[in-house]
């Protein structure tokens, strides 16, 4: 009789570092949807409850943000490029939280969020940029810049166009409201 024996060649994986990757991907997110909704909400008026869930948030995106790339993706940072890439990364979370926020809301508030979207954008793409040290000659940044400052202007004369002709009745009914009581 033979025996047969089973070889297992692969260690067992620990589950720490994937579940720790995957927190800080989730807390990337939570502090992306945090910024947005608080960006919005400010849009109605300064409080201290959106102004702490921007900070909240703006904290959240950070640190996941520096797990992210420092500890997962081992990127090397000068001591003295640390403070342009935390910068960088929260100018980034901020477009992102204005255009995503500003698009979930967009029927709530079409005027505010036809420029909240475009500016967004904008803002993020540039940062994304400089926080991934894309290297671009002075000639290429200005045509960049020129073109997304062209196209922010373009997208907020569009929305803002789009906000004016919505019926009446998807800007009472159909949004968000997150002040009815009705669930």
């Amino acid at each position: 009789m033979t025996e047969i024996k089973v070889i297992n060649a692969a260690p067992k994986a620990s589950l720490l570092k994937p579940i720790s990757r995957y927190l800080a991907f989730v807390g990337m997110f939570v502090g992306a949807g945090f910024i947005a909704g608080s960006i919005v909400h400010l849009g109605e008026g300064i409080n201290t409850w959106d102004v702490s869930v921007l900070i909240v948030g703006v904290l959240f995106f950070l640190a996941s943000t520096c797990v992210q790339e420092f500890v997962f993706n081992k990127k090397n940072i000068k001591d003295a490029e640390v403070l342009q890439f935390i910068v960088y990364s929260i100018v980034l979370a901020l477009g992102v939280g204005m255009a995503s926020g500003g698009i979930q809301h967009f029927v709530d508030t079409p005027k505010y969020s036809s420029y909240l979207v475009p500016i967004g954008l904008g803002l993020g793409l540039i940062a994304f940029f400089l926080k991934e040290r894309e290297v671009f000659t002075s000639k290429k940044w200005l045509q960049i810049v020129g073109s997304v400052l062209g196209l922010v202007v373009a997208t907020i004369w569009l929305l803002s166009v789009i906000g004016k002709v919505l019926p009446e009745s998807l800007l009472h009914n159909g949004g968000h409201d997150h002040d009815s009581h009705a669930h």
